[in-house]
């Protein structure tokens, strides 16, 4: 055999096996490509959905834990520690009572009663018992006497009697007014001074009856039916359905007045507003639905702090722009779309609420977030603390503070947002991005109160004049009807506005109500609240002179 022959054969199985081994190993090497692909789309698609998941843990337990706070914990937004505040609980639940089946009782057999609709319902009852004050209303006694100097006699007199109140009493006004003429020339005719005119034209019920009802519902948020039920523990029976009517009725014709508050409100040029849910009846479906109650408060320092409260079937975005529509100058109000609207409109701007960020960042108190949190909340703090003493010194002092002292903190806490999203650390979905991203989008609207000496730093002023109602809400529950709604309004905005002057209520409704009707337009302004005091105050002041 050649040899040589015999080395090229080795050679060229060898090359053959070493191409095999080259083709099996790229193959492999292909293989566990993919297979490392594949593991790492997994692994990548796994991070992502633990990373989600961590998140949606975050917020949950950011909720249980402020849900914990809400029960157990303090009411007041004050920065305080909030990791031992709460103990730890094993959880909410509680075991079920066990709920025993009522015994059954047999009524026996009986026809039902049904009862009458229709008229009689408005009914006016009270006992003979009743203390009763007499006002004698006679005509002047150069009319009653006739040019040659014969005075006409008495030959009878009408009598209207009224359900009327004073702080602590129930009484009846007897309103007694004589008639006068002269017996032997009837042609002449009757002469008698005419009764004394009411808001409602007729009504059993005083004015002063009328200002009690009014105050009682909407200062002291008492249902109809308790009020109802307070009158019949002194043998009062005033019916329910005459009480809502005089609601509705001296409601509607105060909403005139209430329109003139409304302009002067608007042309102070720095307000508050908010809005709030309330319940209104749909009788036809015979379910309530959710209507909307607006408030708007006149903001600038030393003017009168008008409280004007609008009534909507729902939250368009028109209602608030509608009623801001002429406004010029600055309004503090909450992140609702309809005032980033507004804010694009000239002689118009919105002011942020930073008490609103606030709470956003006090959210996330318990994520993983919180020691970022728990110091924007911090500067929060001293911003506020500094507002309260700007609040007690000239408009030229406040300025100066808040430009010396609270810009710096607003820096810096705007800065501290920025590094934050740089890191790379905050993920999009989480509270706290939330809370960045609602105060960074709006930096210019939280900055504007900085310049203004006249602005306040948040809209809490709108959120006080809201609580009166939200009490109330929670006792007369809801609203019968649309026109209700706008007459609940009308006399919410007396009422609040009064009690923000130091205003007694009563005194001031009844006199509204008393003379209203046969007052001039022109000089509809003396009814203004802080006008009518002024007036008040005038005529004292000249009674202890004399």
């Amino acid at each position: 055999m050649d040899t040589s022959i015999t080395i090229q054969t080795i050679k060229q199985q060898e090359s053959d096996v070493l191409n095999r081994i080259i083709v099996e190993l790229n193959s492999c090497a292909k293989k566990d490509n993919k297979i490392i692909d594949t593991l790492t789309q997994d692994l990548k698609y796994k991070q992502e959905n633990i990373s989600s998941l961590e998140n949606k843990i975050e917020r949950q337990m950011a909720q249980i834990e402020w849900l914990k706070r809400q029960v157990f914990g303090k009411k007041s937004e004050r920065l305080f520690d909030l990791h031992n505040e709460t103990p730890i609980l094993p959880g909410f639940e509680l075991p079920e009572p066990a709920e025993e089946e009522p015994e059954k009782i047999k009524v026996p057999a009986h026809n039902r009663t049904k009862k009458k609709k229709g008229k009689g319902k408005f009914t006016v009852e009270y006992p003979d018992d009743l203390p009763r004050k007499e006002i004698h209303i006679e005509a002047p006694k150069e009319e009653r006497t006739l040019q040659d100097g014969t005075e006409m006699v008495k030959i009878g007199e009408d009598r209207v009697e009224k359900l009327a109140y004073k702080p602590g009493e129930f009484f009846i006004k007897v309103f007694i007014a004589p008639k006068f003429s002269v017996p032997s020339k009837p042609g002449l005719g009757v002469v008698q001074e005419k009764m004394p005119t009411s808001i409602l034209p007729g009504s059993k019920l005083d004015t002063s009856f009328m200002a009690y009802l009014v105050e009682e519902k909407f200062a002291f948020h008492m249902p109809l039916y308790r009020i109802e039920e307070k009158l019949q523990g002194r043998d009062i029976r005033v019916t329910r359905q005459l009480l809502s009517q005089v609601i509705v009725n001296v409601g509607e014709r105060s909403r005139t007045l209430v329109k003139l508050m409304a302009e002067r409100t608007l042309e102070q040029g720095v307000i508050f507003t908010d809005d709030t849910p309330l319940k209104i009846q749909i009788k036809e479906k015979r379910k309530c639905k959710e209507a909307r109650i607006w408030d708007y408060i006149g903001g600038l320092p030393n003017a009168p702090p008008y409280h004007i409260y609008e009534f909507t079937m729902d939250r368009r975005e028109e209602h608030p722009i509608t009623f801001l529509q002429n406004f010029k100058g600055v309004f503090h109000a909450d992140a609702y779309s309809a005032y980033g609207k507004l804010d694009k409109k000239d002689g118009i701007s919105w002011a942020a609420c930073w008490a609103h960020a606030r709470r956003k960042f006090e959210r996330v108190l318990t994520s993983s977030s919180s020691d970022f949190s728990l110091h924007v909340m911090r500067l929060m703090r001293y911003l506020f603390l500094y507002e309260r003493v700007a609040w007690r010194r000239s408009p030229e002092e406040r300025l100066r503070i808040r430009q010396t002292r609270e810009r710096p903190i607003v820096d810096e806490l705007f800065n501290g947002f920025i590094k934050q999203i740089k890191s790379g650390h905050l993920l999009p979905k989480s509270l706290l991005a939330g809370a960045i991203g609602y105060m960074q989008k709006r930096e210019n609207n939280f900055r504007l109160y900085l310049n203004n000496p006249d602005l306040r730093m948040s809209n809490n002023t709108a959120e006080r004049g809201l609580r009166k109602l939200t009490i109330g809400r929670k006792n007369w529950l809801f609203v019968g009807s649309e026109r209700a709604g706008h007459a609940m309004a009308a006399l919410l905005s007396l009422v609040q506005t009064c009690r923000a002057m130091d205003i007694k209520p009563q005194a001031y409704l009844e006199d509204l109500f008393n003379r209203l009707l046969d007052h001039p337009h022109s000089r509809l302004e003396e009814f203004l609240p802080d006008r009518w005091q002024e007036i008040q105050e005038a005529k004292n002041s000249e009674a202890e002179t004399d």
